[in-house]
């Protein structure tokens, strides 16, 4: 199952939280049996140095990822392994 995750999100980096809105995705992995999510961070400072740990909230789910690189539009590509920031469907 895939759930897709288009919205606002609370970003927390270098104990700094920001309004950001993210587009997220995930699957579990048949290697390992975990949750893989990952997407795009939208509306936050390009000057960020690479790679950074981070804390992402929505609603009431938080998880821990990292972001891993900038696109030539400027957005951020975040990823995370465990339970994802947002709610899935069962």
């Amino acid at each position: 199952m895939s759930a897709v995750y288009d919205g606002p999100a609370a970003l927390r980096m270098d104990d700094t939280d920001h309004g950001v809105r993210v587009r997220l995705t995930g699957h579990i992995d048949p290697i390992d049996g975990r949750y893989h999510w990952r997407g795009m961070v939208f509306d936050l400072a390009s000057d960020t140095r690479l790679p950074k740990a981070v804390r992402i909230q929505i609603a009431d789910r938080t998880a821990e990822g990292q972001l891993t690189e900038v696109t030539p539009w400027g957005t951020h590509c975040v990823a995370g392994v465990g339970a994802p920031p947002y709610f899935l469907d069962d």
